[in-house]
């Protein structure tokens, strides 16, 4: 069985896979503005959107081949947006929820499929006030920060040292 280093006391440790076979990759944005420091500034984010000219709220989207203003998202697991597209958004901001940003830097996150390039709709739907998610930093030589981290929100698109694993 391969180990987690290549030396020191852990060369017959299992890897993290063999302990919990299921993963999925962590939240993949797109674009930064859905996240915010807090949800009140988010709030005024949404609603700086959905007030602008439909040729506004393209440049304000940032659109990606994931996410365009006129893209199809139904609604995450456990979550109340809107599913018309986002060329036709209206009403009050979807209701902030927190995300782990980076290792011990939680965030506000617009919970709306329609903003996110990749939002796993699977980590949304086993999301509930008891689940823990780990997050490994996978093997980056030379790599510093925790190999594994552990949180009660979902993970949002880095591993525990800022870089994919």
């Amino acid at each position: 069985m391969p180990g987690v280093t290549n030396d020191g006391p852990h060369l017959d440790a299992m890897p993290l896979a063999d302990l919990m076979p299921w993963s999925v990759a962590p939240l993949r944005l797109g674009r930064g503005w859905p996240l915010g420091p807090d949800a009140a500034s988010l709030r005024a984010r949404w609603d700086t959107f959905v007030g602008a000219s439909e040729d506004r709220r393209e440049a304000l989207l940032e659109p990606s081949r994931s996410r365009t203003l006129h893209s199809a998202a139904a609604q995450l697991p456990g979550q109340h947006t809107g599913t018309e597209p986002l060329a036709r958004a209206q009403g009050p901001c979807p209701e902030p929820v927190r995300v782990l940003h980076a290792p011990f830097d939680e965030q506000w996150l617009i919970p709306d499929q329609r903003l996110i390039d990749a939002a796993r709709p699977e980590l949304w739907r086993v999301a509930d006030a008891r689940q823990l998610f780990l997050v490994e930093q996978g093997y980056v030589p030379g790599a510093g920060g925790p190999a594994v981290l552990a949180c009660a929100v979902l993970p949002q698109g880095r591993s525990p040292a800022g870089r994919p694993g």
